[in-house]
Protein backbone atom coordinates (compact mmCIF):
# COMPACT_ATOMS: atom_id res chain seq x y z
CA UNK A 1 0.00 0.00 0.00
CA UNK A 2 1.09 3.57 -0.67
CA UNK A 3 2.20 5.15 2.64
CA UNK A 4 -0.34 7.57 4.08
CA UNK A 5 1.78 10.78 3.75
CA UNK A 6 2.31 10.11 0.02
CA UNK A 7 -1.13 8.94 -1.11
CA UNK A 8 -2.00 12.30 -2.64
CA UNK A 9 1.12 12.44 -4.82
CA UNK A 10 1.91 8.88 -5.97
CA UNK A 11 -0.60 6.82 -7.98
CA UNK A 12 -0.95 3.15 -6.91
CA UNK A 13 0.16 1.83 -10.31
CA UNK A 14 3.42 3.83 -10.20
CA UNK A 15 4.01 2.69 -6.63
CA UNK A 16 3.48 -0.93 -7.74
CA UNK A 17 5.96 -0.60 -10.63
CA UNK A 18 8.54 0.98 -8.32
CA UNK A 19 7.99 -1.81 -5.78
CA UNK A 20 8.48 -4.53 -8.42
CA UNK A 21 11.70 -2.86 -9.60
CA UNK A 22 12.98 -2.58 -6.03
CA UNK A 23 12.20 -6.26 -5.32
CA UNK A 24 14.10 -7.22 -8.48
CA UNK A 25 17.06 -5.09 -7.48
CA UNK A 26 17.14 -6.36 -3.89
CA UNK A 27 16.92 -10.04 -4.82
CA UNK A 28 19.75 -9.56 -7.29
CA UNK A 29 21.73 -7.80 -4.55
CA UNK A 30 21.19 -10.73 -2.15
CA UNK A 31 22.11 -13.29 -4.81
CA UNK A 32 25.26 -11.33 -5.70
CA UNK A 33 26.40 -11.29 -2.07
CA UNK A 34 25.74 -15.02 -1.59
CA UNK A 35 27.72 -15.86 -4.74
CA UNK A 36 30.53 -13.52 -3.69
CA UNK A 37 30.73 -15.14 -0.25
CA UNK A 38 30.85 -18.70 -1.61
CA UNK A 39 33.42 -17.90 -4.31
CA UNK A 40 35.60 -15.92 -1.89
CA UNK A 41 35.70 -18.87 0.53
CA UNK A 42 36.61 -21.22 -2.32
CA UNK A 43 39.38 -18.84 -3.46
CA UNK A 44 40.91 -18.83 0.01
CA UNK A 45 40.55 -22.57 0.54
CA UNK A 46 42.12 -23.58 -2.77
CA UNK A 47 44.88 -20.93 -2.82
CA UNK A 48 43.58 -18.94 -5.77
CA UNK A 49 45.89 -15.94 -5.38
CA UNK A 50 49.14 -17.93 -5.24
CA UNK A 51 47.95 -19.91 -8.27
CA UNK A 52 47.31 -16.78 -10.38
CA UNK A 53 50.58 -15.23 -9.21
CA UNK A 54 52.45 -18.40 -10.16
CA UNK A 55 50.71 -18.43 -13.54
CA UNK A 56 51.76 -14.82 -14.17
CA UNK A 57 55.34 -15.56 -13.09
CA UNK A 58 55.58 -18.62 -15.36
CA UNK A 59 54.19 -16.59 -18.28
CA UNK A 60 57.02 -14.08 -17.98
CA UNK A 61 59.69 -16.55 -16.83
CA UNK A 62 61.53 -16.57 -20.21
CA UNK A 63 61.65 -12.74 -20.20
CA UNK A 64 61.94 -11.42 -16.65
CA UNK A 65 61.44 -12.19 -12.98
CA UNK A 66 60.88 -8.60 -11.89
CA UNK A 67 57.84 -8.19 -9.63
CA UNK A 68 56.79 -5.03 -11.44
CA UNK A 69 56.03 -6.82 -14.71
CA UNK A 70 54.68 -9.99 -13.11
CA UNK A 71 52.17 -7.77 -11.26
CA UNK A 72 50.97 -6.41 -14.59
CA UNK A 73 50.23 -9.91 -15.96
CA UNK A 74 48.68 -10.93 -12.63
CA UNK A 75 46.17 -8.05 -12.84
CA UNK A 76 45.42 -8.94 -16.47
CA UNK A 77 44.53 -12.53 -15.54
CA UNK A 78 42.57 -11.32 -12.52
CA UNK A 79 40.34 -8.97 -14.54
CA UNK A 80 39.47 -11.79 -16.95
CA UNK A 81 38.59 -14.02 -13.99
CA UNK A 82 36.44 -11.31 -12.37
CA UNK A 83 34.51 -10.88 -15.62
CA UNK A 84 33.83 -14.63 -15.74
CA UNK A 85 32.89 -14.56 -12.07
CA UNK A 86 30.04 -12.15 -12.83
CA UNK A 87 28.40 -14.64 -15.21
CA UNK A 88 26.33 -16.53 -12.56
CA UNK A 89 24.83 -13.23 -11.39
CA UNK A 90 24.06 -12.13 -14.94
CA UNK A 91 22.48 -15.51 -15.78
CA UNK A 92 20.37 -15.43 -12.61
CA UNK A 93 19.19 -11.92 -13.43
CA UNK A 94 18.31 -12.61 -17.07
CA UNK A 95 16.99 -16.17 -16.82
CA UNK A 96 15.16 -16.11 -13.48
CA UNK A 97 14.52 -12.63 -12.08
CA UNK A 98 13.34 -11.04 -15.32
CA UNK A 99 10.80 -13.83 -15.78
CA UNK A 100 9.68 -13.64 -12.16
CA UNK A 101 9.18 -9.87 -12.03
CA UNK A 102 8.15 -9.32 -15.62
CA UNK A 103 10.90 -6.83 -16.39
CA UNK A 104 11.93 -6.59 -20.03
CA UNK A 105 15.36 -7.42 -21.38
CA UNK A 106 17.12 -4.27 -22.48
CA UNK A 107 19.74 -5.84 -24.75
CA UNK A 108 20.17 -9.13 -26.64
CA UNK A 109 22.59 -11.67 -25.12
CA UNK A 110 25.43 -10.92 -27.53
CA UNK A 111 25.38 -7.28 -26.41
CA UNK A 112 26.19 -8.35 -22.85
CA UNK A 113 29.13 -10.38 -24.17
CA UNK A 114 30.39 -7.38 -26.12
CA UNK A 115 29.99 -5.15 -23.06
CA UNK A 116 31.93 -7.68 -20.96
CA UNK A 117 34.76 -7.66 -23.51
CA UNK A 118 34.75 -3.87 -23.55
CA UNK A 119 34.93 -3.81 -19.72
CA UNK A 120 38.00 -6.06 -19.79
CA UNK A 121 39.72 -3.79 -22.32
CA UNK A 122 38.87 -0.61 -20.39
CA UNK A 123 39.98 -2.25 -17.14
CA UNK A 124 43.39 -2.97 -18.64
CA UNK A 125 43.75 0.61 -19.85
CA UNK A 126 43.01 1.92 -16.34
CA UNK A 127 44.52 -0.79 -14.13
CA UNK A 128 47.80 -1.33 -15.99
CA UNK A 129 49.33 2.09 -15.21
CA UNK A 130 47.73 2.06 -11.75
CA UNK A 131 49.35 -1.30 -10.97
CA UNK A 132 52.75 -0.12 -12.14
CA UNK A 133 52.36 3.07 -10.07
CA UNK A 134 51.40 1.17 -6.89
CA UNK A 135 54.21 -1.38 -7.11
CA UNK A 136 56.83 1.21 -8.07
CA UNK A 137 55.69 3.61 -5.29
CA UNK A 138 55.85 0.95 -2.58
CA UNK A 139 59.32 -0.14 -3.74
CA UNK A 140 60.58 3.47 -3.68
CA UNK A 141 58.87 4.69 -0.47
CA UNK A 142 59.70 1.67 1.63
CA UNK A 143 58.16 0.47 4.88
CA UNK A 144 56.10 3.59 5.66
CA UNK A 145 54.62 3.97 2.18
CA UNK A 146 51.09 4.04 3.62
CA UNK A 147 51.80 7.29 5.49
CA UNK A 148 53.04 8.88 2.26
CA UNK A 149 49.82 7.72 0.59
CA UNK A 150 47.81 9.40 3.34
CA UNK A 151 49.75 12.66 2.98
CA UNK A 152 49.23 12.67 -0.80
CA UNK A 153 45.51 11.98 -0.36
CA UNK A 154 45.22 14.79 2.24
CA UNK A 155 46.94 17.22 -0.14
CA UNK A 156 44.73 16.08 -3.01
CA UNK A 157 41.53 16.66 -1.00
CA UNK A 158 42.72 20.16 -0.07
CA UNK A 159 43.29 20.79 -3.75
CA UNK A 160 39.73 19.66 -4.44
CA UNK A 161 38.35 22.07 -1.83
CA UNK A 162 39.83 24.97 -3.76
CA UNK A 163 39.35 23.84 -7.35
CA UNK A 164 36.35 21.44 -7.41
CA UNK A 165 33.89 24.23 -8.36
CA UNK A 166 36.08 25.12 -11.32
CA UNK A 167 36.92 21.59 -12.49
CA UNK A 168 33.72 19.55 -11.99
CA UNK A 169 30.87 22.06 -12.21
CA UNK A 170 31.49 22.85 -15.93
CA UNK A 171 30.72 19.16 -16.64
CA UNK A 172 27.24 19.68 -15.14
CA UNK A 173 26.41 23.10 -16.53
CA UNK A 174 27.11 26.82 -16.30
CA UNK A 175 27.40 28.27 -12.79
CA UNK A 176 26.71 31.91 -12.02
CA UNK A 177 25.69 33.99 -9.05
CA UNK A 178 21.99 34.18 -8.31
CA UNK A 179 20.84 37.23 -10.33
CA UNK A 180 20.01 40.20 -8.15
CA UNK A 181 16.65 41.82 -8.70
CA UNK A 182 14.84 38.54 -9.37
CA UNK A 183 11.95 37.44 -7.12
CA UNK A 184 13.95 34.38 -6.01
CA UNK A 185 16.90 36.60 -5.05
CA UNK A 186 14.68 38.70 -2.81
CA UNK A 187 13.19 35.61 -1.14
CA UNK A 188 16.56 33.92 -0.58
CA UNK A 189 18.03 37.17 0.73
CA UNK A 190 15.56 37.15 3.62
CA UNK A 191 16.80 33.82 5.00
CA UNK A 192 20.46 34.63 4.22
CA UNK A 193 20.23 37.95 6.09
CA UNK A 194 18.54 36.11 8.92
CA UNK A 195 21.54 33.77 9.29
CA UNK A 196 24.36 36.07 8.16
CA UNK A 197 25.24 34.21 4.97
CA UNK A 198 26.54 36.49 2.16
CA UNK A 199 24.29 36.62 -0.90
CA UNK A 200 27.28 36.82 -3.23
CA UNK A 201 28.03 33.19 -2.29
CA UNK A 202 24.68 31.87 -3.54
CA UNK A 203 24.98 30.38 -7.03
CA UNK A 204 22.71 28.76 -9.56
CA UNK A 205 23.71 26.13 -12.13
CA UNK A 206 22.06 26.04 -15.53
CA UNK A 207 22.30 22.29 -16.14
CA UNK A 208 22.92 20.74 -19.53
CA UNK A 209 21.03 17.45 -19.33
CA UNK A 210 20.54 16.65 -15.64
CA UNK A 211 16.97 16.11 -14.44
CA UNK A 212 17.67 15.54 -10.74
CA UNK A 213 16.56 18.41 -8.48
CA UNK A 214 19.24 19.38 -6.01
CA UNK A 215 20.94 22.09 -3.97
CA UNK A 216 24.04 21.79 -1.83
CA UNK A 217 26.38 23.69 0.49
CA UNK A 218 30.10 23.38 -0.12
CA UNK A 219 33.40 24.89 0.99
CA UNK A 220 34.65 27.04 3.83
CA UNK A 221 35.64 30.63 4.61
CA UNK A 222 35.79 32.75 1.44
CA UNK A 223 35.20 29.64 -0.70
CA UNK A 224 31.89 28.66 0.83
CA UNK A 225 28.88 28.59 -1.45
CA UNK A 226 25.31 27.42 -1.72
CA UNK A 227 24.57 26.06 -5.18
CA UNK A 228 21.03 25.69 -6.53
CA UNK A 229 20.40 23.57 -9.61
CA UNK A 230 17.98 25.15 -12.08
CA UNK A 231 16.08 21.84 -12.04
CA UNK A 232 15.04 22.73 -8.48
CA UNK A 233 13.15 25.78 -9.75
CA UNK A 234 9.61 25.57 -11.05
CA UNK A 235 9.86 24.98 -14.82
CA UNK A 236 13.64 25.48 -14.43
CA UNK A 237 12.92 29.19 -14.00
CA UNK A 238 12.17 29.52 -17.72
CA UNK A 239 9.12 30.23 -19.87
CA UNK A 240 7.06 27.15 -20.64
CA UNK A 241 7.66 27.61 -24.37
CA UNK A 242 11.38 26.85 -23.87
CA UNK A 243 10.80 23.54 -22.07
CA UNK A 244 10.36 19.94 -23.10
CA UNK A 245 6.87 18.54 -22.34
CA UNK A 246 8.15 16.35 -19.48
CA UNK A 247 9.82 19.38 -17.81
CA UNK A 248 6.62 21.42 -17.48
CA UNK A 249 5.37 21.58 -13.90
CA UNK A 250 8.53 20.10 -12.37
CA UNK A 251 10.40 21.96 -9.65
CA UNK A 252 9.57 24.05 -6.60
CA UNK A 253 7.95 27.40 -6.00
CA UNK A 254 10.21 30.18 -4.70
CA UNK A 255 9.09 29.78 -1.03
CA UNK A 256 9.84 26.05 -1.26
CA UNK A 257 13.28 26.77 -2.75
CA UNK A 258 13.94 29.11 0.18
CA UNK A 259 13.07 26.27 2.58
CA UNK A 260 15.66 24.07 0.84
CA UNK A 261 18.20 26.90 1.12
CA UNK A 262 17.38 27.13 4.84
CA UNK A 263 18.24 23.44 5.11
CA UNK A 264 21.60 24.05 3.38
CA UNK A 265 22.26 26.97 5.69
CA UNK A 266 21.82 24.51 8.53
CA UNK A 267 24.80 22.56 7.18
CA UNK A 268 26.82 25.79 7.11
CA UNK A 269 25.82 26.96 10.59
CA UNK A 270 26.53 23.55 12.11
CA UNK A 271 29.99 23.34 10.51
CA UNK A 272 29.18 20.05 8.77
CA UNK A 273 31.72 20.63 6.01
CA UNK A 274 34.58 20.96 8.51
CA UNK A 275 33.38 18.02 10.59
CA UNK A 276 32.91 15.75 7.58
CA UNK A 277 36.35 16.68 6.19
CA UNK A 278 38.05 16.02 9.55
CA UNK A 279 36.24 12.70 10.02
CA UNK A 280 37.20 11.55 6.51
CA UNK A 281 40.87 12.45 7.04
CA UNK A 282 40.99 10.64 10.40
CA UNK A 283 39.19 7.64 8.91
CA UNK A 284 41.63 7.43 6.02
CA UNK A 285 44.61 7.85 8.36
CA UNK A 286 43.39 4.97 10.55
CA UNK A 287 42.69 2.91 7.43
CA UNK A 288 46.21 3.48 6.16
CA UNK A 289 47.80 2.64 9.53
CA UNK A 290 45.82 -0.61 9.74
CA UNK A 291 46.63 -1.27 6.10
CA UNK A 292 50.35 -0.86 6.81
CA UNK A 293 50.19 -3.24 9.79
CA UNK A 294 48.39 -5.95 7.81
CA UNK A 295 50.43 -5.40 4.66
CA UNK A 296 53.69 -6.12 6.49
CA UNK A 297 52.30 -9.17 8.31
CA UNK A 298 53.82 -12.35 6.77
CA UNK A 299 51.15 -14.60 8.28
CA UNK A 300 48.49 -12.94 6.10
CA UNK A 301 50.28 -14.02 2.91
CA UNK A 302 50.84 -17.52 4.26
CA UNK A 303 47.16 -17.73 5.25
CA UNK A 304 46.07 -17.30 1.62
CA UNK A 305 48.55 -19.90 0.41
CA UNK A 306 51.87 -18.17 -0.37
CA UNK A 307 55.14 -19.78 0.60
CA UNK A 308 57.07 -18.14 3.50
CA UNK A 309 58.98 -15.09 2.31
CA UNK A 310 56.80 -14.45 -0.78
CA UNK A 311 55.05 -11.08 -0.38
CA UNK A 312 53.84 -9.76 -3.75
CA UNK A 313 52.95 -6.07 -3.38
CA UNK A 314 49.87 -6.00 -5.59
CA UNK A 315 48.49 -9.19 -4.01
CA UNK A 316 49.06 -7.64 -0.60
CA UNK A 317 46.93 -4.68 -1.61
CA UNK A 318 44.13 -6.99 -2.75
CA UNK A 319 43.99 -9.34 0.22
CA UNK A 320 44.34 -6.56 2.81
CA UNK A 321 41.61 -4.40 1.27
CA UNK A 322 39.30 -7.30 0.46
CA UNK A 323 39.70 -9.48 3.56
CA UNK A 324 41.79 -8.07 6.41
CA UNK A 325 40.25 -4.59 6.53
CA UNK A 326 36.65 -5.71 5.92
CA UNK A 327 35.58 -5.69 9.62
CA UNK A 328 36.93 -2.19 10.20
CA UNK A 329 35.66 -0.77 6.90
CA UNK A 330 32.20 -2.25 7.51
CA UNK A 331 31.97 -0.66 10.95
CA UNK A 332 33.43 2.64 9.74
CA UNK A 333 30.98 2.77 6.82
CA UNK A 334 28.05 2.19 9.19
CA UNK A 335 29.22 4.95 11.55
CA UNK A 336 29.89 7.46 8.77
CA UNK A 337 26.48 6.85 7.19
CA UNK A 338 24.89 7.31 10.61
CA UNK A 339 26.77 10.59 11.00
CA UNK A 340 25.71 11.85 7.55
CA UNK A 341 22.07 11.13 8.36
CA UNK A 342 22.56 12.92 11.69
CA UNK A 343 23.82 15.96 9.75
CA UNK A 344 20.68 15.87 7.57
CA UNK A 345 18.41 15.78 10.61
CA UNK A 346 20.37 18.67 12.16
CA UNK A 347 19.96 20.75 8.98
CA UNK A 348 16.22 19.95 8.92
CA UNK A 349 16.00 21.02 12.57
CA UNK A 350 17.73 24.31 11.73
CA UNK A 351 15.23 25.00 8.92
CA UNK A 352 12.41 24.19 11.36
CA UNK A 353 13.74 26.73 13.87
CA UNK A 354 13.72 29.35 11.13
CA UNK A 355 10.02 28.62 10.55
CA UNK A 356 10.26 26.63 7.31
CA UNK A 357 8.81 23.33 8.53
CA UNK A 358 5.67 23.28 6.36
CA UNK A 359 7.48 24.62 3.31
CA UNK A 360 10.30 22.10 3.68
CA UNK A 361 7.80 19.25 3.95
CA UNK A 362 5.96 20.41 0.85
CA UNK A 363 9.29 20.83 -0.97
CA UNK A 364 10.37 17.27 -0.07
CA UNK A 365 7.07 15.84 -1.28
CA UNK A 366 7.21 17.84 -4.53
CA UNK A 367 10.78 16.67 -5.23
CA UNK A 368 9.63 13.12 -4.57
CA UNK A 369 6.60 13.55 -6.83
CA UNK A 370 8.88 14.77 -9.63
CA UNK A 371 11.13 11.70 -9.45
CA UNK A 372 8.93 8.93 -8.01
CA UNK A 373 11.57 6.72 -6.39
CA UNK A 374 10.37 3.91 -4.14
CA UNK A 375 9.81 5.38 -0.64
CA UNK A 376 9.63 2.31 1.65
CA UNK A 377 12.85 0.89 3.11
CA UNK A 378 13.45 -1.32 6.10
CA UNK A 379 14.97 0.70 8.95
CA UNK A 380 18.00 -1.58 9.33
CA UNK A 381 18.65 -1.55 5.57
CA UNK A 382 18.49 2.26 5.50
CA UNK A 383 20.98 2.47 8.38
CA UNK A 384 23.49 0.34 6.51
CA UNK A 385 23.11 1.85 3.04
CA UNK A 386 21.61 5.36 3.00
CA UNK A 387 23.47 8.65 3.32
CA UNK A 388 20.15 10.51 3.80
CA UNK A 389 17.04 9.66 5.77
CA UNK A 390 14.20 8.44 3.58
CA UNK A 391 11.44 10.87 2.68
CA UNK A 392 9.08 9.17 5.13
CA UNK A 393 11.64 9.53 7.92
CA UNK A 394 12.19 13.21 7.14
CA UNK A 395 8.47 13.96 7.03
CA UNK A 396 7.99 12.13 10.33
CA UNK A 397 10.90 14.08 11.85
CA UNK A 398 9.37 17.43 10.85
CA UNK A 399 6.07 16.28 12.35
CA UNK A 400 7.87 15.36 15.56
CA UNK A 401 9.55 18.80 15.69
CA UNK A 402 6.17 20.47 15.18
CA UNK A 403 4.65 18.50 18.04
CA UNK A 404 7.57 19.29 20.36
CA UNK A 405 7.29 22.99 19.50
CA UNK A 406 3.53 22.90 20.15
CA UNK A 407 3.92 21.32 23.59
CA UNK A 408 6.70 23.74 24.53
CA UNK A 409 4.40 26.62 23.61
Amino acid sequence: MVPEPLRDIIPPEIFHRARVYELHKMELFIWKNIIDLIVSLLELYFGFYPFVWGLAASTLAPLTRRELWISLIFVFYLTIYISLRCLPILIYDKCILELRYGTHRRFPCYMYLLMGLLCIILAQIILAPLTLLIVFSVQIMGFFFFLYFWLMWAAFTLFLVFFLPYLCVPCIGVQRRLPSGSPLYADVQVVCDQTGFPMNRVFIIQTKSMQYSNAYFYGSCCLKRIVIFDTLLLNKGQPVTQLQPYEIGRGLTNPQVVAVVAHELGHWKSGHFYKATLIMKLHFLLTMVLFGLFFHCPYLYEAVGFAPGVWPIIVGFLIVLRFALTPYLTLANFLMLWNLRRFEYAADRFAHRLGYSLLLRSALMKIYADHMSFPVYDTCYARWHHTHPTILQRLAYQQKLDEEAYFRA
